[in-house]
């Protein structure tokens, strides 16, 4: 019998390794996960533990090992704007300081009153928050300063990880887009905004293509040493090359975080400053992104408050018997503060209209809903002259595996939506590794699961209720910096 040809994906996400074997023609041989903890320290601190993603990779490694294929190369996705912080032996000098993370808010508008929004966005392309990485280190030269001054490498999560099997430092242009110091259009680091910050662009290491090779396996089974090692690139660009993404698709991964993704060529900067503009993972290519910061996040946290052991399965037959509006119930979901189209990191979440005779099927339904709308809101915000006009969604992310989430999806956004499974970043990151290894770039063969089409009765009574979920938004904004 012949052995398979297999390419290995690894996607290191907020909430766990996903990993997948392809073969040449883009089936999936296997997949598995291995979750790891996120630290909350003090309110809006999110952090994880680099020596965790270790064993986690580990364990796939070992058990990708044990399988009866003959590994071609191996491709790295993973949470972008994650800020590993290193000593020159490459030792982790803290906890990685999560995307979602909140701390650097002064540090933020103690920038932008420096330097001016125009001026920071001539450079890079972006507005700066919270969740990018050079705002994470900012807060530790001036809250860590003696840690400070033990940094002599930056990484992404990936690219740590990378750095760790292979022993080689990259980054990628989707990651650099995510670290504030990347001239987006000219794909290339900003010298004069590092110069401005005073900041040692050496830390991050070469900036190479995603489907470039950045080194070959020197840890990990001996049968894997030597595995070739591609670049790879931050989850969302990744995600839109595991699905098939192309011109005038509108990606939609309803992960951790809710975004939304749509490819462009030529580069321009959207006028609305909330939404961003990274590189994508292929030459020549860019694209629009918003992002709301919970999306997956916010049904976890209604999980394991009401639905405790549950599956999206479970949960859909409960919520099945609540009609469209969840009773008058409308939540928005700003767990971990709001990205976009509110840059607010001290927005909070919450319910209104809850009564006592609603139970938890109303809320799980209102979550839904809520995390819907603000999806509906980045839209608005993407969309504001009306010029895009998507053929269809795209949907991805474990969010996907509820139908009636889905419908949810569909009847807001007025829209088609073709399902894909649930590879994403894993796939695409595999796909990178397969394209290298091939030399030649193909369209990765998406895996559809479902098709869901708008209802025309829904999509109006939904009409009615988003906008009172954006009349009620409007009120809690001047709430937002005293509570």
């Amino acid at each position: 019998m012949a052995t398979i040809d297999a390419y290995l994906g690894l996607d290191l996400g907020t909430q766990g390794l996903k990993a997948l074997a392809i073969t040449d023609d883009g089936r999936v041989l296997w997949r598995t996960r291995v979750a790891y903890p996120t630290q909350y320290l003090h309110e809006g601190w999110e952090e994880q533990s680099p020596g965790d993603w270790q064993d986690a990779v580990n364990q796939v490694l070992a058990h990708a090992a044990s399988l009866p294929y003959k590994w071609r190369a191996l491709g790295i996705s993973g949470q972008m704007h994650t800020t590993v912080m290193c000593n020159g032996e490459g030792q982790a000098l803290r906890n990685a300081i999560l995307w979602s993370d909140r701390r650097s808010d002064q540090v933020v508008n103690d920038v932008k009153k420096k330097f001016g929004v125009d001026y920071l966005r001539s450079l890079v392309g972006n507005v700066p928050l919270t969740n990018f990485s050079l705002m994470h280190l900012l807060w530790v030269r001036q809250y860590e300063s003696e840690r400070y001054r033990e940094i002599r490498h930056v990484a992404i999560a990936k690219d740590w990880i990378r750095w760790w099997l292979t022993g080689e430092w990259n980054i990628d242009p989707t990651d650099a887009s995510g670290t504030y110091l990347l001239d987006v259009e000219n794909r290339t680091w900003s010298t004069d905004l590092a110069r401005d910050l005073e900041v040692d662009l050496s830390w991050w290491g070469s900036l190479r293509n995603s489907h470039e090779w950045g080194g070959v396996l020197i840890r990990g089974p001996e049968k894997l040493r030597g595995l070739p090692v591609v670049v790879g690139a931050g989850d969302q660009a990744a995600s839109a090359v595991g699905t098939g993404l192309s011109t005038g698709e509108l990606g939609l991964s309803l992960g951790s975080s809710g975004v939304l993704f749509w490819l462009i060529n030529p580069f321009s900067i959207p006028k609305n400053n909330s939404v961003h503009v990274f590189c994508h993972a292929l030459n020549g290519m860019w694209h629009w992104m918003t992002v709301t910061q919970s999306a997956a996040t916010a049904y976890k946290w209604m999980q394991e408050q009401f639905y405790p052991n549950s599956t999206y399965q479970d949960v859909d037959a409960d919520v099945a018997r609540v009609a469209l509006g969840a009773e008058g119930v409308i939540f928005w979901p700003y767990l971990s503060g709001e990205r976009s189209p509110i840059l607010e990191p001290k927005a909070w979440s919450g319910f209104v209209g809850l009564t006592a005779s609603h139970g938890r099927q109303v809320l799980a339904r209102a979550v839904m809903e809520g995390v819907t709308f603000s999806l509906k809101h980045c839209w608005d915000a993407m969309n504001s002259e009306e010029t895009i006009v998507p053929q269809q969604i795209v949907l991805t992310g474990g969010g996907s595996k509820s139908s009636i989430w889905n419908q949810i999806v569909a009847d807001v956004l007025n829209m088609p939506i073709m399902i894909i499974t649930d590879d994403g970043a894993a796939a695409g990151a595999a796909w990178l590794a397969r394209c290298a290894f091939e030399n030649e770039w193909t369209q990765y063969p998406r895996h559809v699961v479902s098709e869901v089409v708008p209802q025309a009765r829904n999509v109006r009574q939904y009409r009615e209720i988003y906008d009172q979920y954006r009349d009620i938004v409007s009120h809690l904004e001047p709430l937002w910096a005293y509570l």
